[in-house]
């Protein structure tokens, strides 16, 4: 799943704050198309429907040639000086500078680091000011210090209820430009102006933009907005494990069976991956949120000391920038989940992992704790300078979260699965990271499990059964090193699938019996079916041989168990054989089927469970050939030719004699 964040500003000349510049992210999937500027508009280049911008007068300006004079806003000199947008101004540029510790007036003798609103309203003071104002904005050149005093500008526009100049809202007629006007559509004064991204596309995959800050002459303006891409995905690993591919691919992150869906067996522990990369302006957050949002099915149980959080670096080959500490992440499981007397979940389990060392702003009831990942991307050097970890790059590193979960006895059977959801969520606002969190859509995976019934039969029959009924015991071949069974050339063992299961009649009350004995929660692989406590009276059946294969969706938003399939062999060597004895096919294959045609069709998706009748018949088994039996007669057969032999010999001598 992918993300669109964006990301701009706008900076100043430093002789005159007059030139657009950016803070932000370079396009991902701008649109290029040339945009005219509209005269007495601020024109936003590539709004999205919903987008939704407010303009705010800082400063007027007259313009001479390429010589702007910038002046405050107001009738006379009480209304410049008392002007909420003189306030806002001064007061944004204290608190940036506090941070970026600049000589706001070179002119003067040591280092001015703050400016103040005069008291006197004379022509003289005023007019003083209004210069120191306009040199101390133009010396915040470069990105950071211009997005330093853009974000503060912007908290002050808010706490000195600068009015609104104009605003407007993207629709699905607003085409590449959305134009900014006064009220009742007036041209807007030229000036300098904030703008400010107050609400956006009801998307859930973009951050707010940064706040412009731009200088509006009599042709218009036109702030270019730009994007930045982040992607997000969850992965389940999928194995075959009387293949051995499970010894090969264990959750790490190199492994080539992370997919969309997998099957697995009961008790088995299956790995999830969790994977999300960074938006190209994350140079632009003073603090940055990240967290990742998870949501198990009831059928899987969390391994919660599991839980895993690297940063890798996805370049040639992959590189593991950072294992982090227990210290550099929390997992935060959610108050409603909650388990039975087993220990089994009730519900679905939902966990949040947040990325990042703690760092709190405020004191007392004020105080806001969060996970910062600039925490543990960045460390200080040598100088006590700010600079990013060895080998982490924000174009390729990527936050990957892997852990287990443990199949249980709640697993749902068949194509419904077992739906795993999670989601992204990051920093909201590039001009405030502490502020709300915006969450991509969420990424699916699902676990599928499977059934095998025996339906049993004696003699054919559901009736007259005897008293005591046999048991069945299902045995998966698992690869082993010093195995004693071998497969396809592949040496391993047998391990039984649980315990024996008995037979019992599963009908209801009244109904005709129907004798049975299950096995749920079935991966692929190779199985041996074998019958026990067989009733006085009745032969065992043979041994069934068989393999589980499964097809379903790999990469997909919505998986899907597609087919699953059951072959039948005629002994332990799995040597493929066209028909049963009975003439019917040894290949059992469960998938959709549709009934009905266009939109009258009715599709039954595949069951995810196989039946197969065993039969035991009556009576002692005669002796078959190639058997024992046989081996007896011809003992017996050579014994008597033997001593009719010794006879012959002696009745002879005697006559001789």
């Amino acid at each position: 799943m992918k993300k669109v964040w964006r990301g701009f500003a706008a900076a100043v000349s430093a002789a005159a704050i007059a030139a657009t510049g950016f803070i932000g992210a370079t396009s991902a999937n701008a649109d290029e198309a040339t945009v005219t500027p509209t005269p007495g508009a601020i024109t936003i280049k590539n709004p999205i429907e919903g987008d939704q911008f407010k303009a705010y007068q800082l400063l007027g300006v007259t313009i001479d040639d390429s010589a702007y004079a910038y002046k405050l806003l107001g009738a006379d000199n009480a209304a410049k000086i008392d002007n909420p947008a003189t306030k806002a101004l001064v007061n944004a540029i204290n608190s940036a500078n506090a941070t970026a510790e600049l000589d706001l007036d070179t002119d003067t003798d040591g280092k001015q680091t703050t400016i103040s609103i005069p008291t006197q309203r004379d022509d003289n003071t005023v007019n003083t000011f209004e210069q120191k104002l306009v040199k101390a904005i133009s010396i915040f050149t470069g990105d950071s210090n211009m997005r330093l005093f853009a974000q503060e500008l912007a908290k002050q526009v808010a706490t000195q209820n600068v009015p609104v100049a104009g605003e407007a809202t993207a629709d699905e007629n607003t085409g590449n430009a959305l134009v900014i006007k006064g009220e009742r559509n007036a041209a807007l004064p030229i000036g300098y102006y904030l703008v400010d991204h107050v609400d956006q596309a009801n998307t859930g995959n973009r951050t707010l933009s940064t706040h412009l800050v731009n200088t509006l002459t009599a042709a218009g303006a036109v702030l270019d907005l730009k994007t930045a891409t982040v992607e997000f995905e969850k992965k389940v690993e999928d194995w075959n494990e009387s293949l051995g591919d499970k010894k090969k691919n264990s959750g790490t992150i190199d492994s080539d069976a992370w997919q969309d869906s997998a099957d697995h067996k009961l008790r088995d522990e299956v790995p999830f991956m969790l994977k999300g990369s960074l938006p190209s302006n994350y140079a632009n957050y003073d603090v940055f949120q990240y967290q990742f949002s998870d949501t198990l099915s009831e059928g899987l149980t969390l391994k919660k000391d599991s839980i895993n959080v690297q940063l890798v670096n996805f370049g040639t080959p992959n590189v593991v920038v950072k294992n982090l500490t227990a210290d550099e992440f929390q997992v935060v499981p959610d108050a409603n989940n909650n388990t039975d007397n087993a220990g089994l979940p009730v519900g679905a389990t939902k966990f949040t992992v947040k990325v990042g060392t703690e760092k709190t702003q405020g004191t007392g009831e004020n105080a806001v704790t969060i996970r910062d990942l600039k925490g543990v991307t960045s460390t200080k050097n040598s100088e006590g300078k700010i600079v990013d970890i060895p080998n982490f790059s924000v174009a390729n590193t990527k936050i990957v979260v892997t852990y287990k979960a443990t199949v249980n006895k709640k697993a749902v059977i068949g194509t419904t699965g077992n739906p795993n959801k999670a989601n992204l969520s990051i920093s909201e606002n590039p001009d405030n990271g502490w502020d709300g969190l915006i969450s991509t859509p969420e990424d699916i995976v699902i676990v599928f499990t499977y059934k095998y019934t025996v339906n049993k039969t004696f003699d054919g029959q559901t009736t007259n059964v005897p008293a005591q009924l046999p048991s069945f015991l299902l045995e998966k071949f698992i690869p082993a090193k010093n195995g004693k069974v071998t497969i396809n050339n592949v040496k391993g063992n047998w391990d039984a699938v649980g315990e024996k299961v008995q037979v019992k009649n599963v009908a209801e009350d009244g109904k005709t019996p129907v004798y049975q004995a299950s096995f749920s929660h079935l991966d692929d692989g190779y199985y041996k079916l074998s019958e026990k406590d067989v009733p006085a009276g009745y032969n065992p059946a043979a041994d069934k041989f068989f393999t589980v294969t499964a097809e379903h969706d790999a990469e997909s938003d919505n998986p899907q168990l597609k087919k699953l399939t059951v072959t039948y062999y005629t002994d332990a060597t799995f040597t493929p054989r066209a028909t049963t004895a009975d003439g019917k096919d040894d290949v059992v294959v469960n998938t959709p089927t549709t009934e009905g045609d266009g939109d009258a069709a009715v599709t039954t998706p595949a069951s995810g469970s196989v039946v197969v009748t065993i039969d035991n018949k009556s009576g002692s088994e005669l002796p078959s050939t190639g058997g024992m039996g046989t081996t007896i007669l011809y003992a017996a057969g050579a014994a008597i030719v033997l001593i009719a032999g010794i006879g012959l010999a002696v009745a002879l001598r005697r006559r001789q004699a």
